[in-house]
């Protein structure tokens, strides 16, 4: 079998991150949370970004003892047994599913807006389309792509915080708390959907330069860096126009700055922005998507032909079937609680990868040697990840939480018949021939 080719740098590999989290999330959801929380939601904006912190070092942790394609899939199969890496890893290909036919949505309901034309299912399925062949070509594409996208990104997200802070009214900061604290807290469950992207380099252990050191830079810094512009994108969308006139729109910032600078060319431009970020969070996604597909066929939980590679060193067969599925769910799903049940998913993904470093720490524990923190007390740093991560899904809508469940329940029951039809056929689980060869 072919392997993967090692060709993305550590700026690529950041780029890839940012790309992952600044996106069509910052441009869309801010609205629904600022409705949620009122001004308080800047709060919420920093919460979202803490709990991102805490399990993205339990990432950055993972990916430097196991740097190999698939991410939460590999880390939690190593650590908790291929029951966990399965759920793991197909709780998040659904999750990315969802969410990212939910932003080519979002970009077709754009595009048609600004031209006047109908059809923005079928703009959303030729945008997935395209940024698939892109991705056919070489994950080295990919990545140049992506740098200039969010370079683009950054930029308009910059233009709106400068353009709206010379009309931002303190006034529209009281009452801080509206709605409470519950109020606070629902909306960091909901704004944690702009994070998510965090852990999406991990996907492409086997196609980065030094991931042990990579990965968990690009991780800590593209969190920080997010983090940043949306505390300050939130506090002049707050400042500028009061939250109860955005809380429903979908797009907000645009609304926004034209509310108060009643500039129609600033209001074009933020939107053209929020297309750009719905290009770069799809291309990240099918990205990511493609190697999780790939990572687990060659391991035998998804059928082996999804693990070729093509001449580019792409996993092209994982990049088709991506494709096709998540253009499907395009014309099969509505936008309606989308973003919750999406964030639903990551979240129980991002909890079993918590357990995982959870476990690795104690398993560690009278040896350090290897690990990235090698701090005595760094297990209290998943544990906040796990509780946090629970605590934010016992925020989200109550439809997304049973629509989670049942989800994890026909998981199950498909990894009973699949292990079932294994032991049938005699096919050995790379898995435990792979944990033999473990030596700490």
């Amino acid at each position: 079998m072919k392997s993967l080719k090692r060709s993305v740098t550590f700026w690529q590999a950041l780029s890839i991150n940012i790309s992952a989290i600044i996106g069509a999330g910052i441009f869309t959801v801010s609205g629904v949370a600022a409705g949620l929380a009122g001004p308080s939601s800047v709060v919420s904006v920093v919460v979202g970004a803490l709990i991102a912190i805490f399990t993205g070092m339990s990432f950055a942790e993972l990916a430097h003892m196991y740097a190999r394609e698939g991410g939460n899939y590999e880390y939690s199969r190593e650590v908790l047994g291929s029951y966990a890496g399965y759920i793991a890893g197909f709780i998040w290909i659904i999750a990315t599913i969802v969410s990212g036919a939910a932003v080519a949505l979002s970009f077709g309901g754009y595009f048609c807006s600004i031209l006047n034309i109908a059809s923005p299912e079928i703009i959303a399925a030729l945008l997935i389309l395209i940024l698939a062949i892109i991705n056919y070509f070489g994950v080295k594409h990919s990545a140049r792509l992506a740098t200039i996208l969010i370079a683009i990104n950054i930029a308009i997200l910059i233009l709106f915080a400068v353009a709206g802070i010379f009309f931002v009214k303190l006034s529209n900061f009281t009452p801080f708390l509206p709605k409470g604290i519950s109020g606070m807290l629902a909306s960091s469950a909901f704004i944690f959907f702009a994070y998510t992207g965090f852990a999406r380099i991990t996907m492409l252990g086997e196609e980065i330069e030094e991931p042990k050191k990579t990965i968990p830079r690009a991780i800590i810094l593209s969190i920080a860096i997010s983090a940043i512009i949306y505390i300050l994108v939130m506090f002049v969308l707050i400042g500028i126009v009061p939250y109860t006139q955005i809380d429903n729109s979908k797009s907000p910032l645009a609304q926004a700055i034209f509310y108060a600078t009643h500039n129609s060319a600033l209001e074009y431009t933020i939107s053209v922005g929020a297309m750009i970020a719905t290009i770069n969070v799809d291309l990240a996604m099918i990205l990511g998507l493609s190697r999780v597909v790939f990572a687990m066929a060659r391991d035998n939980d998804l059928p082996k032909s999804l693990a070729k590679i093509n001449k580019y060193g792409a996993p092209s067969t994982a990049i088709l079937f991506s494709t096709i599925i998540m253009i499907l769910a395009i014309f099969s799903i509505s936008f309606k609680n989308i973003i919750s049940f999406s964030n639903a998913a990551s979240l129980t993904s991002y909890a079993i990868a918590n357990l995982a470093a959870i476990k690795l720490a104690f398993m560690r524990r009278g040896n350090k040697r290897g690990m990235l923190f090698k701090y005595r007390y760094f297990i209290a740093i998943p544990i906040l990840g796990f509780i946090l991560t629970i605590m934010l899904l016992s925020f989200l809508t109550r439809l997304s939480i049973i629509l989670t469940f049942w989800t994890l329940i026909i998981i199950t029951f498909y990894y009973v018949l699949v292990r079932a039809e294994r032991e049938r056929l005699g096919i050995k689980s790379v898995y435990k021939k792979e944990k033999k060869k473990m030596n700490w």
